[in-house]
């Protein structure tokens, strides 16, 4: 039956008749809007809280979602839901890892210190912590790369006589053989100090003592380079160079190259650099391949030596080298990464946050039975999959690490979605759970979230809700939304009215396939109607309120009132 108000409006006229003033009352009625008398019979009912009977459900929390910006800010939208609402959680994204840790690992919680040492008095619920999106996956991954050492070369100048004094000698392969340190004789471009190699007759090579560098072994050498000079009768022309490397000083089988000239150097001038002998050439053996000392033995082969020789070096190339980080290395790593993840959103919201969704979204929706993890290919940015280093165990590392950091009492969740598309989620959750239980990690409930329109099934809702309440532990209702199947333009009252009897049925079947002892809560993932701006369902009617100035009550406000009423 429509109720119809009456309105009195008084109306001044006024009329002047010569000097006077005369005044006329004006009485006019009119129907009252029927949106305001619906208005005001929905602003009539008590704050929502207040409907929850606590007696026999003691962990049951109202809940509602808010933005950290609304409660740094004491927004009138924060001081709306703290009036109806036991508890409210931080919107998905507040706690991400990708938002705490930086790309260069550091931890920044300058907005979440500001907002945790706010006047605020409603306790909080946080999450989503360890999950496999919206994590520093760069940085995360660059942490457990494999070490990639990039090859080097260069040249070391093994022998250039500089720091010898005039008239040092070194040895030769045979006794009667001088090899002795000169002036360079070429005024032209005199390069300093050289040596002087004289025997006559028949032949003799000099003898060096190598030692390489720090960290290098001959088998990263490849070629060996000298200066040489020499006139056509003594060692320009003749057999060739010859060289050796040996262990120890001695007369040694030496390897032939090509003579001076056929490096293309000029009779009686120097040739610098232009003389280079390959090291293959000598066919080394493994162990001499590792030695860092040696005698190196060179010069030319000819029948009454008499040249000058200067600047021995050696060219090296040294191969890059992968180091492979072992599994438990990984592991190692990781669990210090989130040991200061976790520390430091601990520590910061533990005066504030009374429960915890530790764990979000383990179980995969394929194998419900299985972790989720790395599905192959190419991951979205931001993806980061810390059970594929830690195992199943990560879920008990994570949990003891919020014992440690926050409060020992908080209430602490796992969290995983699509229950009622995928209930067989559930199996996995439980053995998770007791997995997680038998690590010495006490898990207090499972929370779940449902976004549905008007047409969601609803007896794949009430198998979700029945196989939840076989876990026996504590049953969370997370995140609840639910639209109308379109933007707010379509929505009409009878929309609206359909809308909270969804609420309404809802809530009666959580409470009716759930024991009163593990009922944790239900939690309005959208309080307050979605705006086009809206990363979540943008545009949609979700909410409870309007999201117009005032936010309105809407009537599924009126279908949660009486779903706690059991009506």
């Amino acid at each position: 039956m429509r109720t119809v108000n009456k309105i009195t409006m008084l109306l001044m006229s006024t009329a002047l008749f010569g000097a006077c003033t005369k005044f006329e009352n004006r009485e006019i009625y009119v129907d009252k809007p029927q949106s305001i008398i619906d208005q005001e019979a929905r602003d009539e009912y008590d704050v929502l809280k207040s409907y929850v009977n606590k007696g026999n459900q003691a962990n049951f929390k109202l809940g509602a979602e808010v933005s950290l910006g609304d409660l740094g800010s004491n927004s009138l939208l924060y001081r709306l839901l703290s009036e109806h609402f036991d508890e409210l959680t931080l919107t998905a994204g507040t706690f991400n890892h990708n938002n705490i840790v930086q790309a260069d690992g550091s931890v920044v919680l300058e907005n979440l210190e500001t907002v945790f040492t706010a006047n605020s008095t409603t306790p909080l619920h946080g999450g989503h912590l360890v999950w496999h999106q919206n994590q520093q996956s760069t940085y995360l991954n660059r942490l457990i790369a494999d070490i990639v050492l990039p090859g080097v070369s260069g040249v070391d100048n093994v022998v250039d006589f500089e720091g010898d004094a005039l008239g040092t000698t070194y040895r030769t392969t045979t006794s009667d053989a001088t090899a002795t340190v000169v002036n360079d004789p070429v005024a032209a471009g005199n390069s300093g100090k050289v040596l002087h190699i004289l025997k006559n007759p028949s032949t003799a090579f000099p003898q060096f003592r190598i030692t390489l560098p720090d960290g290098r072994k001959l088998k990263y050498y490849k070629n060996v380079t000298i200066d040489f000079k020499g006139d056509g009768c003594c060692g320009f022309y003749g057999a060739g160079m010859r060289m050796a490397i040996t262990a120890d000083y001695g007369n040694p089988s030496l390897i032939g190259y090509g003579g001076p000239s056929s490096f293309g150097i000029p009779i009686n001038a120097w040739g610098r650099g232009m003389i280079t002998m390959p090291i293959a050439a000598l066919n080394l053996t493994e162990a001499q391949k590792e030695w860092n000392s040696f005698v190196l033995t060179l010069g030319s082969q000819t029948g009454a030596p008499d040249y000058l020789i200067d600047n021995v070096k050696m060219n090296y190339e040294i191969p890059g080298e992968t180091i492979v980080k072992s599994a438990e290395e990984k592991r190692h790593i990781l669990t210090a990464e989130l040991d200061k993840y976790i520390k430091a959103v601990s520590e910061v919201a533990k005066n504030k946050v009374k429960s915890w969704s530790v764990v979000y979204q383990p179980i995969d929706n394929d194998n419900p039975t299985q972790l989720r993890k790395h599905p192959g290919g190419t991951l979205p940015a931001n993806t980061f999959y810390w059970q594929d280093y830690l195992g199943k165990d990560y879920a008990a590392v994570a949990i003891n690490m919020i014992k440690q950091y926050a409060n020992n009492d908080d209430k602490i969740f796992i969290t995983e979605t699509n229950l009622d598309e995928f209930p067989d989620k559930i199996n996995g959750l439980k053995d998770l759970i007791t997995y997680t239980e038998q690590r010495g990690a006490r898990v207090d409930g499972i929370a779940t979230e449902f976004a549905l329109n008007l047409d969601a099934d609803k007896s794949k809702i009430e198998t979700a809700l029945e196989r939840l309440a076989s876990t026996g532990k504590l049953i969370k209702i997370s995140a609840l939304d639910i639209g109308i199947g379109g933007p707010i333009t379509i929505a009409t009252p009878s929309l609206y009215l359909q809308q909270s009897s969804m609420y309404n049925w809802f809530i009666k079947a959580y409470n009716n396939k759930i024991p009163a002892a593990q009922r944790a809560g239900i939690t309005f993932r959208s309080p307050v109607d979605q705006l086009e701006t809206s990363s979540w369902r943008p545009n949609e009617p979700v909410g409870i309120f309007t999201n117009k100035s005032g936010y309105q009550r809407k009537d599924a406000y009126v279908g949660i009132v009486e779903a706690f009423q059991g009506k």
